[in-house]
């Protein structure tokens, strides 16, 4: 479904460990507040409650039962009462956290930035405004900036304002930009903790930089870091998935499947989606073995080689009957071969018609590998249906319009947004041959041996690897990438232990769980499903309790943050499968304020 455009779509939640988001609707601005800022807490699943200032006053009661008070309307700082200002900076001393994603500074919201030490640049003390083209992350030493050992450089679409500011005392710069003035800055007042973010909230929306594009850490760790401790938020884990695409029937022996034992070592469970007829007996006595072993899984991804299983050909659109012979050839190989095919449709060059979605439903193919609707083939117009989180065709964990047949889990590097040359505002054409130069988002593509190159580029290879994979993980999305065998026939043996090594040493500070595609697949639903109606210290702080609603077909993992010096960690707290409801109780972990 379409990311929604209003702030009350979103489910919000009661208890204490929830964190409060303030806005105020007698501005226009607060319009903006659903892809900026609540796209995002929705997604990483921290529970939060609105408060509109235009209808509600913010009292200290409300602000003793949270762990935060988030701005992320532009303006509205400058623009709240000064009794709403000292009450929150009486909290945040008292223990709660504070994070300033608007960047005004002036009128009542000049306290904020006197307590984490900031004075404008102006003379007189007048704050100044520049922009900025690029924004450059200050140094990894902090908690929020941890996991940036990637490219420190950010270039965005389109320059955004930024508030002149010094800083003084004990505040900690996280980014600034290419000329070293601070664009968010952290620092403790009192007993509780500050984020403030000196760039405009217009940084997040998807035309000035947008998420998923490599600052989504800071945006969700400002949060975890400044918040009262312990805290708890309902987001994707650190999977890991590694996705190969046949599309020419190169794998056809049982030797041609050994790179998938190479990447085992590394503890992947890759997907490999096959040309259905290409496989030989040797090839299909390898394909059970490592189905049997849980060490890979197996979607059809063509016929023959470039041959649709799922649309048509040259001549246009398959009648039902020949969809439907395809289909029962497709079920027939995978039962002769003793291998249950995975649920995740894998259609060649995106390429699916209406006709085909019946078949698909009756043999259980229900999730996405992409994000095209059933409309044709690549060269066809496509329309851009915006989905959730942030209405980019290039993440997205939600369903495909018109019901819940079809789930779509998809992280392609957001280059593919590349690929795509729009019509209007709704519609796109495909470019035919996809990606180009660096911006391609196979993790191989013009690194192998081919007409390019007369030798593979392992080094390339391992930093675009690692590049895709710190990206899912930092968006809270989940990482890997894909690539396709014509470019993985290249790679010796060694040399895939050389390049999975090396995309290892690239990201050392990653928290990654490898799992199939398939276990993602259903747990993106189940979390997408599923949301923190309730979370409560209990006991003086000594427990929390956390009520869910919705359906989980697999158990979820909930992050519970503890303060540790002046940093923060997690663990995770399993809350076994639901339907409805569910209640858990944990003890609250040491570190908490």
């Amino acid at each position: 479904m379409p990311i929604p455009d209003t702030p009350d779509a979103y489910a919000q939640a009661m208890g204490d460990v929830a964190v409060l988001v303030l806005l105020d609707r007698r501005f226009p601005e607060h319009r903006l507040l659903v892809p900026s800022t609540l796209s995002l807490l929705d997604h990483c699943g921290i529970p939060f409650r609105l408060v509109d200032l235009a209808s509600t006053p913010l009292t200290r009661e409300a602000l003793a039962q949270a762990s935060a008070v988030v701005l992320a309307q532009e303006h509205l700082g400058a623009a709240m009462e000064a009794e709403a200002w000292h009450a929150i900076l009486e909290a945040v001393r008292g223990g709660m956290g504070l994070v300033n994603f608007d960047y005004d500074l002036e009128g009542n919201a000049a306290g904020a930035g006197e307590a984490l030490g900031l004075m404008p640049t102006g003379r007189g003390g007048a704050w100044l405004t520049d922009s900025a083209e690029k924004i450059e992350i200050a140094g990894n030493g902090h908690y929020i900036t941890w996991a940036q050992d990637g490219v420190a450089r950010k270039r965005l679409k389109m320059p955004v304002p930024v508030r002149l500011a010094r800083a003084a005392g004990p505040t900690a710069v996280l980014a600034t930009t290419t000329d070293g003035t601070p664009v968010a800055l952290a620092a403790p007042v009192g007993r509780g903790r500050a984020v403030q973010w000196l760039a405009s909230p217009k940084l997040w929306l998807r035309q000035y930089f947008g998420h998923a594009r490599g600052l989504d850490d800071l945006f969700w760790k400002s949060i975890v870091w400044a918040a009262r401790k312990p805290f708890v938020m309902k987001a994707m884990p650190p999977f890991v998935r590694l996705r190969f695409d046949d599309c020419h029937g190169h794998w056809r022996n049982g030797a041609d499947f050994r790179f998938i034992e190479v990447l085992n070592e590394f503890g992947h469970v890759p997907n490999a989606s096959i040309c259905v007829r290409a496989i030989t007996e040797d090839g299909a006595r390898k394909v059970k073995e490592l189905h049997v072993a849980r060490r890979c899984e197996f979607s059809p991804h063509t016929l023959a080689p470039g041959v649709s299983i799922f649309w048509g050909d040259q001549n246009g659109p398959y009648d039902e009957a020949t969809l439907r012979r395809n289909l029962e050839e497709v079920v027939a190989a995978f039962q002769r071969w003793g291998v249950r095919y995975s649920p995740i449709l894998s259609d060649h060059d995106h390429s699916w018609g209406p006709a085909v979605v019946p078949f698909l439903r009756a043999r259980g193919i229900r999730y996405k590998m992409n994000i095209t609707e059933p409309d044709g083939h690549w060269n066809d117009v496509h329309r851009d249906w915006r989905p959730a989180p942030y209405g980019s065709m290039d993440y997205a964990l939600d369903y495909l319009p018109g019901g819940r047949d079809f789930f779509v889990v998809f992280n392609h590097y957001p280059t593919f947004e590349y690929a795509r040359a729009y019509l209007d505002a709704d519609h796109f054409l495909y470019n035919r041959a996809g990606g180009y130069g660096e911006v391609k988002w196979d993790f191989l593509n013009g690194l192998t041996r081919g007409p390019a190159r007369a030798e593979n580029d392992l080094e390339a290879a391992a930093r675009r690897l690692a590049d895709h994979t710190r990206l899912g993980l930092d968006s809270l999305f989940f990482g890997g990438s894909i690539t396709h065998s014509h470019f993985t026939k290249e790679l010796t043996e060694d040399e895939w232990r050389r390049l999975m090594r090396r995309a290892d040493e690239l990201m050392p500070r990653h928290e990654r769980i490898p799992v199939g595609y398939d276990h993602v697949a259903e747990y993106a639903r189940s979390k997408v499903d599923t949301h923190i109606a309730d979370a409560a210290r209990e006991k003086r702080g000594e427990a929390v309790r956390v009520v869910l609603r919705g359906e989980a077909t697999v158990p979820l993992k909930l992050y519970v943050f503890r303060d540790v010096g002046d940093g923060a960690e997690h663990r995770y707290e399993e809350v076994p499968p639901f339907r409805g409801g569910q209640e858990v109780r944990f003890t609250a972990p040491a570190g908490s304020r």
